[in-house]
């Protein structure tokens, strides 16, 4: 399973009750679909939002193709990776059914999300014609601008985390050297940290001793308990953890390899310009904000203008 925020791998994410520590670090998968509703409010006692109050916007309501102001538009979506997209009982909640709700709303279009079993078959399935979009956070790579387009919404990287009360910072790539780091097993994050123990070593500093475990709850505890100085993961599931949950930890300032992150569409896709269109207005009319602070993701927050409609490879970023 490919890892969105990467050029290769996604991680399986488990829910992994322990003594500890509380982590809500996934739901149930589903192959059912899904459609998001347009009215009603946010509950103060769930993630589940169904409006965000946002009219219609006329000039953006003009670049929707005609074959998707009646029918709407089908967004294939992965419901198991948060705190980008999970189940809350049966409702998609997450960065991204927030950022497609705030967008359908501006360009007057409903977005049908449907789930899939499986993140890798999403690609696939957009190039077959089974979806207009896909908002499972997707990171920019030449490969893919060779199969789908994108619209950008903002960079994610890897982050560092210590235990509440240790006295470890990171904020340079070289204070990660010389210290015990826990990473999940089949992750993208053991070709990073490994990269980073091989430049410790090439400047005359002590590597890092890299430590796998099967499930992010597993890597968790094992900071929590003292096993580990260190722990990585997705910037936003790192930041979500923190803010969310109820683990003594304490995200650190250095980000590392930070890839864009964006909503794909088909090749040449009509709806291209509409979505940047939207995507830029959600930006500047603060909903956007208020999306990734509810999540804990505010650090990685675009401005309108770095928002861009990307069609081809040379436009790797």
């Amino acid at each position: 399973m490919l890892w969105s925020h990467s050029r290769h791998q996604r991680p399986l994410l488990a829910v992994v009750a322990v003594a500890a520590v509380s982590l809500f670090l996934t739901a149930c998968s589903s192959s059912g679909s899904k459609t998001t509703a347009p009215e009603g409010s946010a509950s103060s006692a769930s993630k589940i939002t169904t409006s965000w109050n946002l009219k219609p916007v006329a000039s953006i309501e003009k670049l929707v193709p005609a074959q998707f102001k009646n029918s709407g538009i089908s967004n294939g979506v992965y419901n198991d990776y948060p705190p980008e997209e999970f189940l809350e009982g049966n409702a998609l909640v997450g960065i991204q059914p927030d950022i497609v709700l705030a967008l359908s709303e501006v360009m007057g279009t409903k977005i049908r999300n449907v789930s899939v079993g499986s993140f890798d078959s999403l690609i696939p399935s957009m190039v077959s014609g089974r979806y207009a979009i896909s908002s499972s956070d997707f990171g920019v790579t030449a490969d893919r601008l060779k199969q789908v387009d994108f619209v950008t919404e903002f960079d994610i990287g890897t982050a560092f985390g210590v235990k509440t009360g240790n006295s470890i910072t990171i904020d340079k790539q070289s204070d990660l050297c010389g210290h015990s780091i826990g990473v999940q097993a089949g992750s993208y994050f053991i070709d990073q940290v490994n990269t980073v123990s091989k430049a410790c070593t090439a400047a005359g500093l002590k590597p890092l001793d890299v430590k796998t475990y099967p499930n992010d709850g597993a890597r968790t505890l094992a900071l929590v308990n003292g096993r580990t100085d260190l722990t990585a993961t997705g910037q936003d599931a790192m930041s979500y953890t923190a803010k969310s949950q109820n683990v003594p930890l304490v995200v650190q300032k250095f980000i590392y390899a930070p890839v864009v992150q964006g909503i794909i569409l088909a090749k040449g896709s009509g709806l291209g310009p509409a979505l940047n269109a939207a995507m830029a207005e959600i930006i500047k009319n603060g909903t956007y904000a208020t999306i990734l602070a509810k999540w804990g993701l505010t650090s990685a927050a675009y401005t309108a203008d770095k928002v861009k409609l990307l069609t081809d490879a040379s436009q790797t970023p």
